[in-house]
């Protein structure tokens, strides 16, 4: 199970449940809105699928086409360039927004991942 919530600083926007079977296949199992606040929603609109987590995920950090991705997964700890493995890492934050990833079991808040105010 891939279970993780998005968040809006410390508001909760978005509730997100994958499951993969014994042979790796990934299902989408349900996304809860809990805004359509289009500044704070990144799953608004009528197309929620798999494809549409993982764009989501992969746009929550470098590109993959960067010249420094391998500088760049060697500081994260990483061998390969896997969205979902590096927003494990960096919680997909970014400094133009304050939207943020917290997976099922942490406990963590704004103040403990936020690079900026």
């Amino acid at each position: 199970m891939y279970n993780f919530s998005v968040l809006w600083k410390n508001e909760l926007v978005a509730d997100v449940s994958i499951s993969e079977d014994e042979t790796g296949f990934k299902t989408l199992n349900y996304i809860r809105r809990y805004t359509e606040d289009v500044g704070k929603q990144p799953f608004g609109g009528i197309r929620l699928d798999l494809a549409r987590v993982y764009e989501f995920l992969e746009g929550r950090w470098f590109e993959r086409a960067r010249p420094d991705v391998p500088e760049q997964l060697q500081y994260l700890g990483l061998t390969e360039y896997n969205p979902w493995e590096i927003v494990k890492k960096t919680h997909g934050v970014m400094f133009e927004d304050f939207i943020w990833v917290r997976f099922e079991g942490e406990a963590l808040t704004w103040e403990d991942v936020k690079i900026r105010d």
